[in-house]
């Protein structure tokens, strides 16, 4: 009996762990996925930024699901480093940022890479949305945030403005079937 509930169980959270879905952008807003699936630096906290807004931080793997209004952003984040990425959203649309935490000084740095090319190894992206949740903040804890981090945004648009050249996050949106990681016996299911 305790090894059927146990099967039961095991087979309840296997099945659970694929089955997550992506929820579509809403019609009136844009979503950007910020994903960090590597486990490198895993306890350094990153911070993200959209122009002067704080919109998160968290450690890795981990991944911040953003609604905002259409139209041009400056996305940015910090860690030992600062990255930034262009952008210029459509309603109704998703998009995704990697988040490639790589080898600093003393702690870690980062990498923003928009994910602007449909041959983009997205395996462990997509693995992660599949089986996790997205990390979200109550206004208080975003508003404390935004206090803490009032001098590293003075600091951090100062440095953008002396860049010479920022990377920019392409036309390339994703359906949220897309961004489901399916294990390769359960595709070669589908396409038959």
């Amino acid at each position: 009996m305790k090894k059927s509930l146990l099967l039961l169980l095991f087979t309840l959270f296997s099945f659970y762990g694929y089955t997550q879905s992506i929820a579509p952008a809403p019609t009136d807003k844009a979503v950007v996925y910020f994903v960090r699936s590597s486990s490198l630096g895993f306890a350094i906290n990153f911070t993200y930024f959209d122009s002067t807004k704080v919109i998160g931080r968290f450690n890795g793997p981990n991944f911040l699901r953003y609604e905002c209004d259409p139209g041009e952003h400056l996305f940015w984040a910090r860690a030992e480093n600062k990255d930034y990425v262009k952008a210029d959203l459509e309603a109704g649309k998703i998009y995704v940022i990697d988040v490639i935490p790589e080898m600093g000084a003393i702690k870690a740095g980062l990498q923003l890479q928009p994910i602007n090319s449909p041959n983009y190894k997205m395996k462990k992206t997509q693995k992660l949305l599949t089986k996790g949740t997205s990390e979200s903040f109550t206004e208080a804890e975003l508003a404390e945030l935004q206090q803490q981090m009032e001098e590293v945004v003075i600091k951090g648009l100062e440095k953008y403005n002396k860049k010479e050249s920022v990377k920019e996050l392409g036309d390339l949106t994703f359906e949220p079937e897309n961004l489901l990681y399916i294990k390769k016996k359960e595709k070669d299911k589908k396409t038959m």
